[in-house]
């Protein structure tokens, strides 16, 4: 079995495991009380579809990228949040229930605002021949989001005293498995750093951390809490790279843009796993996810 083949495996198992073992921590009063307050949810949304391509436009222009890196960057921008968010904002002690509660509706409404947003970002490049991947998008939120989750929350309501335990063991197979791709991913030379010169990483990881910092000072001007800026701040930073890599068929097919635009979609998938890790840290600590900044600890 190839390691392509593996990572198609194990990237479903570990999102499934994450949501069952998150779910089983959770009950429906949580989710309700996000969409009591829907402040939040509002502000993630338009990070997500807003601030984040906008970003990814300017980041294009100030750089004078050249049409395949600038394309990735776009790419990446247009993307949801990847549902890996959701872990992170778990290990942080986050609002995960903000944080899933952004992962649906991002990803969901990515049908209507993705081809809208490339349309308007990257318009010489979208080709006549152009169908966005509904039927992908649906079946992923579904199997790998909906139904782990429900599960868990299921486990956590009716049998609550394996709830703990199933938590524990499906967080700590999922994270497991996350170094195991991350492992795989790195030994199997995908993304050769050294093939384009060092200039697109250092970019690449310039916007990743630009994105995750802006994020975190606008929930904090707009008064979130700390729970929920560490939350919003990583959903923003952690896009679907699956969703990015679906779109990138369509776009410079059999040319050379498509391989700068796809090493910018690998390593910005690959870079933002460690950009939210000190806010991470700070947050377990009970310090702001910002600097030099007072917590704002309980939900709003």
């Amino acid at each position: 079995m190839s390691w392509h083949q593996a990572e198609n495996i194990l990237i479903p198992l570990q999102l499934l495991l994450a949501m069952l073992g998150m779910g089983a921590t959770l009950g429906l009063k949580e989710f309700l009380q996000v969409m009591r307050h829907p402040a939040g949810v509002g502000i993630g949304l338009g990070l997500q579809w807003i601030a984040v391509p906008l970003l990814g436009l300017l980041w294009g222009q100030l750089f004078a990228l050249a049409p395949g890196w600038a394309l990735g960057l776009v790419l990446v921008a247009v993307t949801p949040g990847g549902a890996f968010s959701n872990l992170l904002t778990f290990i942080a002690r986050g609002h995960v229930p903000l944080s899933i509660s952004v992962t649906l509706m991002a990803t969901l409404s990515c049908v209507f605002t993705a081809p809208l947003l490339l349309r308007l970002m990257a318009a010489g490049c979208v080709p006549a021949s152009f169908v966005f991947p509904v039927r992908p998008i649906i079946f992923e939120v579904t199997l790998y989001l909906l139904l782990p989750l429900a599960l868990g929350m299921a486990t956590y309501r009716y049998l609550r005293r394996y709830a703990a335990t199933l938590s524990k063991l499906a967080i700590w197979t999922s994270l497991t498995l996350v170094l195991v791709i991350a492992g795989g991913a790195l030994t199997t030379g995908r993304i050769e750093v050294a093939a384009f010169g060092w200039r697109p990483p250092l970019q690449i990881l310039a916007f990743a951390l630009v994105n995750h910092l802006l994020a975190a000072e606008v929930c904090h001007l707009l008064g979130r809490t700390d729970d929920e800026t560490v939350a919003l701040s990583i959903e923003v930073s952690v896009r679907n790279g699956g969703v990015g890599l679906l779109l990138l068929q369509f776009f410079f097919t059999g040319q050379p843009e498509q391989n700068h635009a796809l090493y910018t979609i690998l390593l910005y998938t690959g870079l933002q796993v460690w950009v939210p890790v000190p806010a991470i840290i700070r947050h377990r600590l009970g310090r702001s996810p910002l600097w030099l900044r007072a917590p704002r600890r309980a939900h709003q």
